[in-house]
């Protein structure tokens, strides 16, 4: 609906959309937050048993090939002023690993974001609105709404919508308050029922 679209809002040739909130002052304010030197990682395993189930697209599991190995090295297959290696290759689908989609990878009819042309994404690549662009946006202060837990089970199921109201009183229920330019990740359990 038009009431609810950010296209436009930020110019026609915007390429982050709401990405624009993030301010350095508010990076700041994020860096304010940290209480412990805890790291934490939001990756997965890249191998066979990733979250694929090939109903989507037809996407596989990460594929992993060695491409030189020990074996080889010891075989006197591979001397370069006798540095010898291991090497490998994965192949994977995007979706198979964390990552971010750039605005490019969802269209409405014939349009992505801000009304670009959807024939600009081929198969070449997206020659607008790829996550190049937001590249330097992508820090501020996160907040985890915790919906699997909200409803009291392990994990969401396939097609499980959540409504804003939902989310509101997650928050209120998590004592956390939504601000312009944080990053709210949402978790459904997916992850854990797909491994």
């Amino acid at each position: 609906s038009k009431k609810l679209s950010n296209w436009g809002k930020w110019g026609k040739d915007d390429q982050i959309g709401t990405l624009n909130y993030v301010t350095p002052k508010d990076l700041v304010a994020a860096s304010k937050l940290v209480k412990k030197g805890k790291a934490f990682s939001l990756g997965i395993p890249l191998d066979q048993n990733g979250p694929q189930t090939g109903l989507f697209g037809g996407r596989f599991n990460p594929i992993h090939q060695m491409l030189a190995t020990g074996t080889d090295a010891l075989a006197g297959r591979q001397d370069w002023n006798k540095i010898r290696y291991a090497d490998d290759t994965l192949n994977l689908c995007v979706q198979g690993a964390t990552h971010w989609d750039a605005l490019g990878h969802i269209f409405y009819e014939d349009k992505a974001y801000n009304g670009h042309d959807a024939k600009l994404i081929d198969s070449r690549g997206l020659s607008v609105l790829g996550i190049e662009h937001s590249r330097n946006k992508m820090n501020g202060r996160g907040v985890l709404l915790d919906i699997a837990r909200h409803r009291g089970v392990k994990w969401m199921q396939d097609g499980e919508g959540i409504s804003n109201d939902e989310l509101d009183q997650c928050a209120k229920a998590q004592n956390v308050e939504i601000r312009k330019g944080d990053f709210v990740i949402i978790r459904t359990g997916q992850m854990e029922r797909c491994h």
